[in-house]
């Protein structure tokens, strides 16, 4: 069950895996469409173009040549609409084309026109049900095709002959219509539209009553930033002027919403020149690494900052209308759905939800669920959490996935942990053991020691004496040093020690690590470093599934690293080089040896290897 602030209304875009269109099922399971991988498969057998004009057959041997060609498939859809005047010819490549591309709002669009001027009236309830009710779309133009639609089969069909019983369970159909419309896309710019025509359809009922619903309609418009505001202003003040004896109420409500509708207008401007240069009709590809990824940022960081200071369940409402809007066109973007997930904490069921279908879009993502995990690991879902990782061996095994099961099991169940995954083996590759002698290991603690008091501030130093300690399992001293050295290094170079220290406690701690406290390590980091972008977001958690070059070189979330950059972690693994501690040793202006070893033999001293 969704948390108080997340209605019914607002439960996150769904991508379900059994759909209603019976004329050609379209498929949102498995991320939908074709991919490089099953490209071939289909044989010249299954063609369903074959015997169709040469052209289009060209066309869609071009898309299926190269499935995320956006291009060659709306060369491909386009001239289906110019080839198929019957919708019966036309429905199959329709459906080609949303099975690849499902959160596509205006070909849905254009697919359910097609049937409404064959007079199929079933179908296109069917589309609208898996468009606007199963994939929950925000699209306002679809949105309003679909109220149209709806005027049209069950307002216009009304006669004078209908009974009074049938002509208010139409109005009653249609109200509730013209609500779930504007609970998921009243808060567009764009709105407008929806907003004048369920106006409209008040003004045309004559029960005494109307008028309460009229003038709540036009408050709860007028107090959102969309286009026309000052018409719509000029309009309520004529209908309340317009009745009787309402003079004074009149006056004393223009008093209190005057100021609503100016910080609507000047909302609305900045809106504006953050949507504007979006395309809301974009389609989504797996190739595209800038797909206008700057623009959508500004927009969701804007909704993210509550600039019109509402309640907290009509904000959430507006970013989750910005962040889907942004899926809609960005469906390959584990970030967004990263950001969408986390919006909807302290709901754990809710954010669980969105990781779901985040899954489902991306099923072969590593990051996304290995993110998924990690939240369902936090709030004691550990159960679950195994499950999203054992699904993902099954889907798509991979050493990664291996390796971040793994670490989970090692935090989750221990040492004695049943995961039959060559558990033996691959603790071997979490266990670091020092190849220095007992009687040289204190030695060069010390002069370690009394190096950091000279150099301290320099990250080169501090990670080479980080992976010494690393060498002797001294997880104590490590977290003391990582402690005593990010206190006073500078911000500006604090980023590599920072980075080694979640790693430390992500996979080098001997206990097998605690995800509460690499979270808040994290946490902890992007304070320190509030301008690193690489601290923020599913960027700042990608250093918690790392080994080596296996994530970076997966296909799987090749986009998401191209779109946001390497990863920040030495793909050389968090063992020390001895050739680095060598170096590190020569750098310092240290003592003779036999100095340490007087100052190590003395009882209290200074130098006695342990930190302070």
């Amino acid at each position: 069950m969704l948390s108080d602030d997340s209605s019914e209304e607002d439960e996150p875009i769904s991508v379900p895996t059994q759909h209603a269109v019976t004329h050609g099922d379209v498929d949102m399971g498995g991320g939908g469409g074709l991919d490089d991988d099953n490209e071939e498969d289909a044989s010249a057998a299954d063609d369903p173009t074959k015997g169709k004009h040469p052209k289009l057959r060209r066309l869609y041997a071009a898309a299926r040549k190269e499935p995320w060609n956006i291009d060659a498939w709306l060369n491909f859809i386009y001239e289906v609409q110019q080839s198929f005047q019957h919708v019966e010819e036309a429905r199959p490549f329709y459906v080609i084309f949303l099975e690849q591309f499902p959160t596509s709002a205006y070909w849905w669009k254009q697919y359910a026109d097609h049937e409404w001027r064959a007079n199929q009236l079933e179908n296109v309830r069917e589309i609208f049900n898996k468009a606007l009710h199963e994939l929950k779309l925000p699209h306002v133009d679809l949105w309003s095709f679909y109220l149209q639609f709806t005027k049209s089969t069950v307002m216009d069909v009304l006669t004078d002959a209908s009974s009074p019983e049938d002509k208010k369970r139409a109005r009653q159909t249609m109200a509730e219509a013209f609500e779930t419309a504007l609970d998921r896309v009243g808060m567009s710019i764009h709105s407008n539209g929806i907003w004048t025509q369920y106006l409209h359809f008040l003004k045309d009922d004559k029960e005494p009553t109307a008028i309460f619903s009229i003038r709540k309609v036009f408050q709860r418009a007028l107090s959102i930033p969309i286009f026309h505001l000052d018409t719509l202003w000029k309009e309520y003040e004529q209908f309340e002027k317009a009745i009787p004896n309402n003079e004074v109420l009149a006056q004393n409500v223009f008093k209190v919403l005057r100021p609503k509708v100016d910080a609507a207008k000047a909302i609305f401007k900045d809106r504006k020149a953050l949507v504007d240069p979006l395309d809301l009709d974009a389609l989504p590809s797996h190739t595209n690494t800038n797909p206008q990824i700057d623009a959508w940022n500004q927009w969701i960081e804007f909704e993210l900052a509550n600039p019109e200071r509402v309640e907290r369940p009509k904000w959430k409402a507006k970013v989750r209308y910005a962040l889907e809007s942004c899926l809609a066109c960005r469906r390959f973007s584990a970030e967004v759905w990263f950001q969408y997930a986390m919006l909807e904490l302290p709901d754990v069921a809710a954010a669980s939800a969105v990781f779901r279908l985040a899954v489902a879009a991306m099923p072969q993502s590593c990051l996304v669920r290995f993110a998924f995990a990690d939240h369902l690991e936090t709030h004691a879902l550990v159960d679950d959490a195994r499950a999203v990782y054992e699904a993902a061996l099954e889907a798509h095994p991979s050493a990664i996935t291996y390796i971040t099961y793994m670490r989970f099991a090692r935090r989750a169940f221990g040492n004695k942990c049943d995961v039959v995954l060559h558990l033996n083996r691959l603790l071997a590759l979490l266990e670091f053991h020092g190849g220095i002698g007992d009687d040289g290991k204190q030695i060069a603690l010390n002069i370690f020691e009394l190096g950091l008091k000279k150099f301290i501030h320099e990250p080169e130093f501090v990670l080479s004496y980080v992976d010494f300690l690393g060498h002797t399992n001294d997880d104590n001293n490590m977290r003391s040093l990582f402690e005593k050295v990010l206190s006073v290094m500078p911000p500006a170079v604090s980023k590599p020690v920072w980075d080694r220290f979640i790693r430390f406690e992500q996979t080098m701690a001997t206990n097998g690590g605690d995800l509460t406290s690499v979270i808040r390590l994290e946490q902890r980091r992007a304070a320190a470093l509030p301008d690193d972008s690489t601290t923020k977001g599913l960027l700042g958690l990608v250093d918690r599934y790392v080994w080596m070059h296996l994530l970076q070189d997966s296909k799987s979330d090749a986009l998401f690293f191209a779109t946001y950059g390497t990863l920040a972690a030495s793909p050389a693994g968090p063992v020390a080089d001895p050739d680095m501690v060598f170096q590190a040793l020569c750098r310092a202006d240290f003592p003779l040896r036999e100095d340490v070893e007087r100052l190590d033999a003395m009882d209290g001293g200074e130098a006695n290897g342990k930190l302070d």
